[in-house]
């Protein structure tokens, strides 16, 4: 098995040079979180065209025609954005559903049909949460929804990797 050495990626400051170094204004930072906080964006529409780009990827991983590393990235590129975005949009149980996944997508080597099929369930019930409009936390439901992903995975860690 060959080792891929890290990539350096020197930094880039223009950023920094932008905005400016030092602690943000208080004023600044609490009409940010004001602005967060009573954000009103319907996500439903984000999430599903979110959910359509992980329904493709799920297509292209049971062809087997991609090579196993772009046919991960295409899977995890969707559950990223749904992870970044979810909690802005009040829907931390999305969140907490996709940190989930992306930690078991970084994990697996081989997308075989039941790694696929834990995939396919996460994208079914994450559907489930858009549609049904499931902010926050989804409650007791949510706290189910969560343990059984993460169970699904620990199944399958098991049964892969006697772990």
């Amino acid at each position: 098995m060959s080792e891929e050495k890290a990539k350096i990626i020197k930094a880039n400051y223009k950023l920094q040079q932008k905005v400016g170094a030092g602690p943000l204004d208080l004023k600044t930072v609490i009409q940010s979180q004001h602005v967060i906080d009573n954000n009103q964006v319907d996500f439903v529409p984000l999430g599903l065209d979110i959910l359509k780009k992980l329904e493709i990827a799920l297509i292209q991983a049971q062809s087997e025609a991609a090579p196993i590393k772009e046919v991960k990235q295409m899977l995890t590129t969707p559950v990223m954005e749904l992870k970044a975005n979810a909690t802005t949009f009040h829907y931390t149980l999305i969140g907490n559903l996709a940190n989930i996944m992306l930690n078991f997508l970084e994990t697996i080597t081989v997308l075989d049909k039941d790694a696929i099929d834990i995939v396919r369930a996460h994208h079914d019930t994450l559907h489930m949460i858009i549609v049904r409009k499931m902010k926050g936390t989804g409650g007791d439901a949510g706290n189910i929804l969560t343990k059984e992903l993460q169970q699904a995975c620990d199944r399958y860690y098991h049964k892969k990797f006697g772990k």
